[in-house]
């Protein structure tokens, strides 16, 4: 059986495996669209993207929490651009205005790795640090003997962010790229094509810990460029700076 799974998850492209499972409960994906869904930590809601016609891509450790609960008032989900297509149909996804915000991948890489040694958002995320992190006593040592090509898939915090937005040939299927180090800057700017009259961002869910650039070990800044070489190009990082880009004609492009 596990066999069979694999080798489905190997063939189907992932759109077209969350296509098939829209087929199978098209009540629960249009429910979706509408519903609320309550949480000890606050209320988690698609249906103020449905009334203002858009879909804010919420990448892990990017300031999600704080923009989703800033414009829309209500926690945001993880789901991926080619899963909103799924959700919304290709129509409404086109028609509707798409941003998500990235991070360096350095900072990012980081604080996933506080997050999750501190516990994480819940007791599965607790379970996960304690299962696969419970023996690594630094960043260092969590970088360089723990982290690989394979493991970047093991929890989402870890994702490639490029894999949030973009399609199943690397092309980004959003319309505005927001970054984290510029937030005030580009939430400004959504909030005013939006039309939510939002007087300011947010900031809440922030760790507090040491800047990035004094944890990284010349090794672990090294592993990490490899690892995350398509965010790093996509974005215009580099490990201490950011040549911004944008999105035009579905790919990335320097911003003037």
């Amino acid at each position: 059986m596990q066999l069979v799974r694999n080798l489905y998850t190997q063939l189907i492209p992932k759109e077209a495996r969350f296509w098939l499972y829209k087929l199978r409960h098209q009540q629960e994906m249009e429910d979706l669209k509408h519903t609320v869904f309550p949480s000890p930590k606050g209320d988690f809601s698609l249906r103020r993207y449905y009334a203002n016609k858009c879909v804010f891509v919420h990448i892990t450790k990017a300031a999600g929490t704080s923009l989703a609960l800033s414009l829309f008032g209500e926690l945001p989900y993880h789901y991926t651009a080619q899963e909103y297509r799924v959700i919304y149909g290709r129509r409404d996804y086109n028609n509707f205005f798409k941003f998500t915000f990235v991070r360096n991948p350095w900072d990012r890489l980081y604080s996933a790795y506080s997050y999750l040694k501190g516990g994480g958002w819940n007791e599965q995320d607790a379970q996960w640090a304690q299962d696969n992190l419970g023996d690594i006593h630094s960043f260092d040592e969590f970088v360089i003997n723990w982290l690989s090509h394979e493991r970047l898939s093991a929890h989402i915090h870890l994702w490639p962010q490029s894999n949030f937005i973009c399609n199943a040939w690397e092309q980004p299927i959003i319309d505005y790229l927001g970054y984290f180090e510029t937030i005030e800057q580009d939430f400004n700017i959504i909030n005013a094509r939006l039309n939510l009259n939002k007087t300011a961002l947010k900031h809440t869910n922030a760790s507090q810990r040491e800047g990035y650039t004094t944890v990284y070990s010349a090794a672990a800044k090294q592993k990490v460029a490899e690892l995350y070489k398509t965010d790093i190009v996509n974005f215009g990082y580099q490990f201490d700076s950011l040549n911004r880009m944008r999105i035009e004609g579905g790919k990335f492009v320097r911003a003037q």
